[in-house]
């Protein structure tokens, strides 16, 4: 069943989030002129909220569901992130806590507070922005745009996108940079980097990174990426 999409009227930013988190209510909305079905997404985030499914293991079981349910809509829709504050923020407020906090606090504010015992939640978790660093960082924002990239048209395999969630390192690398927007490199990357240890990963991403400012990556077909980054998996190796 569709139902109604909304957005806010104007971006949250880091000094408004509290207050937002506390009395969704007030915060004023507007409706975007395009419906989705959001059953099958509600229904699966109550059921990890109660199967108490927290960290990082929420991204495998979310980033199918949040990539299909969300697909179909048009780019300029999909590249305003006040409809990912919304989803944060609004509709599903859960999430971002259980994701980097491991639980819900009793108050917005002690999600963001410092100390002993407690678990520091970045603002950009709820809101994010425009940039390919901050489609990166947004809770939901994150794994959609990660899984868009990296799917083909015709594809309903998603067994590589939820593996690439599980080294949150490779991710941040594709994340914030450039060559992140191309697919084929996605997919590439992760099928050779992602079982790799953290800092085998973050050279591996700067290489190619310095290398991208010489060469047209995009340009590469497949196979020469393919083999330039066995190159650089046998060099870091």
């Amino acid at each position: 069943m569709s139902e109604k999409l909304f957005r806010l009227k104007s971006p949250l930013i880091s000094n408004g989030l509290i207050s937002a988190l506390r009395n969704p209510d007030s915060v004023s909305v507007e409706e975007v002129n395009c419906t989705v079905d959001l059953t099958n997404l509600s229904k699966l985030i109550d059921q990890l909220i109660l199967e108490k499914v927290i960290g990082a293991n929420l991204d495998a079981r979310l980033v199918e569901c949040v990539h299909t349910t969300f697909k179909s809509l048009p780019s300029h829709i999909l590249t305003d992130m006040r409809m990912w504050h919304w989803l944060c923020v609004i509709r599903y407020p859960n999430i971002p806590w259980l994701r980097w906090r491991g639980n819900i606090p009793v108050d917005p504010e002690d999600g963001f507070t410092v100390g002993t015992g407690k678990k520091h939640v970045p603002s950009l978790r709820f809101l994010g922005t425009s940039s390919i660093n901050g489609h990166g960082r947004n809770t939901f924002s994150r794994l959609f745009f990660a899984a868009d990239r990296m799917m083909e048209n015709d594809n309903s395999d998603y067994s590589l996108v939820k593996k690439l969630f599980t080294s949150q390192e490779l991710h941040l690398g594709l994340s914030d940079r450039e060559f992140g927007l191309i697919p084929k490199i996605n997919r590439i990357l992760t099928e050779k980097l992602v079982e790799l240890p953290d800092s085998k990963v973050r050279i591996a991403i700067r290489k190619l990174n310095s290398i991208g400012g010489s060469i047209c990556l995009d340009l590469l077909s497949e196979e020469q990426l393919q083999q330039l980054i066995d190159t650089q998996s046998e060099e870091v190796a």
